[in-house]
């Protein structure tokens, strides 16, 4: 009677795949991702890869953990709730210093329609749709560790941004005495310096949401008046909640603002 052979399944090993700071220590990344799945799987994946990870639900607590602590990546999804993505990513990049340096990834299920946005590339270094197998993740990590930003890329993103834009300041002048111009420039210099002080007594008072009044309006001075960073750092404080990275847009503004009159009032 003859004996058959029994075929033994083949175990498949995985190659271990490892991330690593160009100093040999773990990288350490912040995720944003609302579902609890895949930000529990994700976060599984990187640390197998060796990382540590701050893992949180939602842009607004991804802005406060950027701005009280130090991260290699930033990996924020696109669509959350209480922040999105990109408006997280903006808050970040108009922080200053080295934080708004810090390689930001998307992670969106609909990237190629994350992606048509006009703000998307000024806010994120590198794309990664969801969900992501181990190799995709290990790989989008690895280029985001490597990132070295050019030099006329953001150091900080605000201060991309012109101060005053000699375009728009022209087109201004077009049909405008050089007179008229300049008591023009003086009443936005008044109300500029009105919302800023206003911003600073609501401050003081704590209360929150009446300044959002007074941002929307240095949002509208600044695309009236050729001041694209005022309008930038407006809009990103007027969309942003409660937190300590809205406690530095605020700042942010109230200096962008100050220095937006003293250069009007010198054009």
């Amino acid at each position: 009677m003859s004996t058959a052979t029994v075929a033994r399944p083949v175990r498949i090993e995985s190659k271990p795949l490892s991330l690593q700071r160009a100093n040999g220590l773990r990288p350490r990344l912040l995720l944003a991702e609302d579902s609890d799945p895949i930000r529990i799987v994700t976060s599984a994946m990187l640390k197998n890869m060796g990382c540590d990870v701050e893992a949180v639900i939602h842009g607004e607590e991804a802005v406060n953990c950027a701005s009280a602590s130090s991260f290699d990546v930033i990996v924020l999804d696109i669509e959350m709730p209480v922040m999105d993505g990109i408006t997280a990513a903006r808050s970040i990049r108009g922080m200053g210093g080295a934080v708004s340096a810090t390689p930001i990834m998307a992670l969106s299920a609909f990237l190629a329609d994350a992606m048509q946005s006009a703000s998307w590339s000024d806010m994120f270094d590198i794309a990664l749709p969801k969900p992501a197998n181990r190799n995709e993740l290990h790989a989008a990590v690895q280029a985001a560790l490597a990132w070295q930003p050019k030099t006329t890329h953001r150091t900080a993103a605000a201060e991309a941004i012109p101060l005053i834009s000699t375009t728009l300041m022209a087109e201004l002048n077009l049909g405008l005495s050089t007179f008229a111009l300049q008591e023009l420039l003086a009443v936005a210099c008044r109300d500029i310096d009105v919302c800023t002080s206003q911003l600073s007594h609501l401050d003081s008072l704590d209360l929150t949401g009446s300044d959002r009044v007074y941002a929307q309006k240095l949002y509208a001075l600044g695309r009236t008046f050729a001041a694209p960073r005022l309008a930038a750092a407006a809009e990103a404080f007027a969309k942003s909640a409660h937190g300590t990275g809205r406690r530095m847009l605020l700042e942010n503004l109230k200096t962008v603002a100050e220095a937006t009159s003293a250069a009007l009032r010198r054009c």
